[in-house]
């Protein structure tokens, strides 16, 4: 009898236990597609906000990539347009209203400080976690040490990037601990600073 016991409890476990799973529909999947960047646009990135073009309504250079990037950026973030490359009224009514969200001059225009907002949208696509994780791997050379972050970049006072990492003994871990050492910031530009945890 206890040996049907023993087959019938997990069976009845499996049945009756919710089980972890999320659930993905179509428009799911296309949220998913929809927050990267497209390829197409990624060059933008590569250039400084000081060197992009000022992009304004009326603008004979208010059209291409530069100004899908804006529009593309401005629906990302709840602002909506058509990403056309057409600075046309919408687009200009959406940056005003972009702008003064950000704190920035609602004037339509966008220069240098609207561009580095524009940009910092994307520090993700420019600053993966995984590149964090190689300069702290580097800056540390410990072959004990395993970092892990939440994936959320930070901003200083100084508007630099930066994830806030975990560092972990290995051996700690595996002797029963937490293992954690430290917390690092680690800044886009290669610097690992040891600093206490980002709430």
């Amino acid at each position: 009898m206890k040996k049907k016991w023993l087959a019938i409890v997990p069976a009845v476990a499996l049945v009756t236990a919710p089980l972890p799973l999320q659930n993905v529909s179509a428009s799911d999947e296309q949220i998913v597609q929809e927050s990267e960047l497209p390829e197409e646009l990624l060059p933008v990135l590569d250039i400084a906000a000081e060197h992009q073009p000022t992009l304004k309504l009326g603008s004979i250079d208010s059209a291409g990539n530069e100004v899908a990037f804006v529009q593309y950026t401005l629906n990302q973030v709840g602002f909506e347009t058509d990403v056309d490359g057409m600075f046309g009224p919408n687009t200009d009514e959406q940056v005003k209203a972009f702008q003064a969200d950000r704190g920035l001059v609602s004037d339509g225009i966008v220069g240098m400080n609207t561009w580095m907002s524009f940009m910092s949208e994307h520090s993700n696509v420019t600053f993966p976690l995984e590149t964090a994780i190689q300069y702290a791997e580097k800056a540390l050379d410990n072959d004990d040490l395993v970092f892990s972050g939440d994936g959320v970049i930070h901003e200083d006072s100084e508007g630099n990037h930066f994830y806030s990492l975990r560092a972990q003994s290995q051996s700690l871990i595996d002797g029963g601990g937490s293992g954690t050492v430290g917390f690092y910031n680690v800044y886009k530009n290669g610097d690992v600073i040891e600093a206490d945890p980002v709430s």
